[in-house]
């Protein structure tokens, strides 16, 4: 007979032995649902043991498993029933698996053997998912660390179970980098009602950006909370208000959960005012299980069987590299010959996968997903828009969304144009500056500014002195019109021009040259002859005015060295006071190194003489 530690009565030792032992063990399935597109995502496979038994409950079942020293043999029973029941049932979607540190230390997961058996199965390693439980804590240079990177190498998906509890498992988020976060139910249940669990809710979301990682709600038990998570932009959640674990789960989303959900508005998912379209563009894709290109036809076509809302499938190399779709009406085009399924079935699906499909990295800019749709066929609108980073899947996007998101930023960002020139005003002005320091990468920025503007709008009207502004928004949109350039009005007559290369000097050169023809318009044949004009000042004295220049102050900014548009705007500011020093057009670039984290210098006798001057209307050269 069999022996146990005191604590463990025997008659509990010899049910885990048996029940191991003739894999007596049950699987039941709780779907876990994608709030945007209203489908089932995938599955979380929760064991349990013998009905009517005192280790039925799983808590009961593992706490004796580890007392007995027979955790590890267990976890691998769970999985390979989970796996074998998620087959036999052919159930779409993600597999969602819990697993403990012990798996990860034997290195099993990874093996040969589990492996060939997910082969047998028909399944593929990236419609599984690695759930990590609360207990665990992967040290970095640790047999289990080098095996969670070695599952995410091969394809598979790492979760990261009860965000919310306690400090361990944020160091354990920054590390690992899951490519799913669930959080924790103490933060879900009552939410709609408490502001400050909403709060954390959305701040979650915000370091799931950053990380690149697909938030997941467990423990939902009420529809009011379902709604507010839907509101805050939470992408899936799973718990008793979706469905109840059962043996055999149904392959929709029943429609008090659909009708609930789409009655919940959420709202916009980023400000309009930002450049890039990265976080929104990734909380509307669909975070859909990619395949390999070598996975069979026939087995793609039994999946699109399963799943009647699936449109599209992407295909992924090793790398998790994007080669492609497999779309479910390109598919049936070119399958509905007598036979030809036949032919094809056992072969790769990479001979009828669609290359050639829209691709938009999340740090497009807004232009350029403008570009993509313009660029785009009904084809490609049945297919989606493949979402990556450098390269690397990070969702299916479809193309309407797309379309709407992109619809929206041009709306929401004419809110904040300058009326006048109708290009962007501060607040996007400085995100973009915000934008480029995160990206670290090396830009010049440039501070633009009229020299003796207000007698000349008062002399000559406002109008006249609109249209003076309007040459210089004219003259710098002409020349700064690459993808990479941004032109922003300030106000009055002060702009901002943001560009990368090293040729930004010489174009700001060709910009004063540019506003010096194109002013003429604004003055008379006697103002140019003479350089100025003859008007009253405020004191009602006749006086000579200068005719208005345009002055730059310019600095290239190396990454790393100020923080935020705070910090750059300050020395701008300073930049540009130094270049009107210089009477006439003028160009001040300061090439002096800032150091990150130090206080700036003041300007001081260092900007006595810009760079580059010139004489009263000309152009410093």
């Amino acid at each position: 007979m069999l022996t146990s530690p005191s604590s463990l009565p025997d008659f509990q030792a010899i049910l885990l032995d048996r029940l191991l032992r003739d894999h007596a063990l049950s699987v039941v399935f709780q779907p876990i649902a994608d709030l945007r597109g209203r489908v089932i995502h995938g599955f979380e496979a929760l064991v349990r043991g013998p009905e009517g038994t005192p280790l039925h409950a799983p808590a009961a079942l593992f706490a004796a498993a580890r007392e007995l020293g027979r955790l590890a043999e267990l976890d691998r029973r769970c999985v390979l029933t989970a796996l074998e029941t998620f087959s036999r049932q052919a159930l779409p979607g993600l597999l969602f698996l819990n697993v403990s540190q012990t798996l990860f230390d034997a290195g099993w997961l990874s093996s040969e053997d589990m492996l060939d058996h997910l082969q047998s199965l028909g399944l593929e390693p990236s419609r599984l998912v690695f759930e990590l439980l609360e207990t665990d804590d992967l040290q970095v240079d640790t047999r289990a660390f080098e095996e969670a990177q070695t599952l995410n190498r091969l394809g598979f998906a790492l979760a990261l179970d009860d965000i919310g509890q306690g400090y361990g498992r944020l160091r354990l988020w920054q590390r690992l980098q899951p490519r799913y976060l669930k959080i924790d139910r103490e933060f879900i249940d009552g939410m709609a009602e408490d502001p400050i669990k909403s709060a954390f809710v959305r701040s979650v979301l915000t370091l799931a950006e950053a990380s690149r990682s697909w938030v997941i709600a467990e423990g939902v038990e009420h529809l009011r909370d379902l709604q507010a998570l839907r509101a805050a932009g939470v992408p899936m959640a799973q718990g008793y208000a979706i469905a109840r674990p059962v043996a055999q789960p149904a392959l929709d989303l029943n429609h008090v959960v659909v009708e609930a959900v789409e009655g919940a508005k959420p709202g916009s998912p980023m400000r309009a005012t930002q450049t890039s379209i990265e976080r929104s563009a990734l909380g509307l894709a669909r975070a859909i299980a990619p395949v390999a290109p070598q996975t069979r036809l026939e087995e793609l076509l039994r999946r699109f069987d399963k799943q009647p809302d699936l449109m599209s499938v992407p295909v992924v190399d090793a790398q998790g590299m994007a080669l492609g779709i497999l779309n479910r009406y390109v598919l049936a085009d070119r399958l509905w010959r007598p036979h030809v399924r036949d032919l094809l079935g056992n072969k790769p699906c990479a001979l009828v996968m669609s290359s050639d499909v829209l691709r938009l990295d999340i740090k497009s800019s807004l232009q350029q997903a403008s570009d993509l749709i313009a660029d785009s066929s009904y084809r490609h609108a049945t297919e989606g828009v493949l979402m990556t980073e450098n390269g690397h899947y990070r969702g299916l996007l479809l193309v309407g969304d797309l379309l709407r998101l992109v619809t929206e930023f041009q709306m929401q960002a004419a809110r904040y144009a300058n009326p006048l020139s109708l290009l962007p005003g501060n607040v996007p002005i400085n995100d973009h500056i915000d934008r480029l320091l995160e990206r670290e990468i090396a830009f010049t920025a440039a501070y633009c500014d009229l020299d003796h503007f207000k007698p000349f709008n008062d002399a000559y009207g406002y109008r006249m002195g609109d249209e003076l502004i309007l040459q210089v928004a004219k003259a710098l949109q002409a020349v700064f019109s690459g993808a990479e350039d941004f032109v922003g009005h300030v106000g009055g007559d002060d702009f901002i021009v943001l560009g990368l290369g090293e040729d930004m000097p010489e174009r700001l050169r060709a910009a004063l040259q540019r506003f010096d023809q194109d002013s003429r318009c604004c003055f008379t044949d006697d103002a140019l002859k003479k350089g100025g004009y003859e008007a009253e000042n405020r004191r009602g004295e006749r006086q000579f005015f200068t005719l208005p220049t345009l002055s730059i102050g310019a600095l290239q900014v190396q990454p790393g060295t100020f923080e935020s548009h705070r910090e750059l705007a300050a020395v701008l500011v300073e930049l540009k006071k130094a270049a009107k020093q210089t009477p006439g057009h003028s160009l001040f670039i300061d090439r002096r190194s800032y150091t990150a984290g130090r206080q700036l210098p003041g300007l001081g006798s260092a900007y006595t003489a810009p760079e580059l001057v010139g004489a009263p209307g000309e152009i410093p050269g």
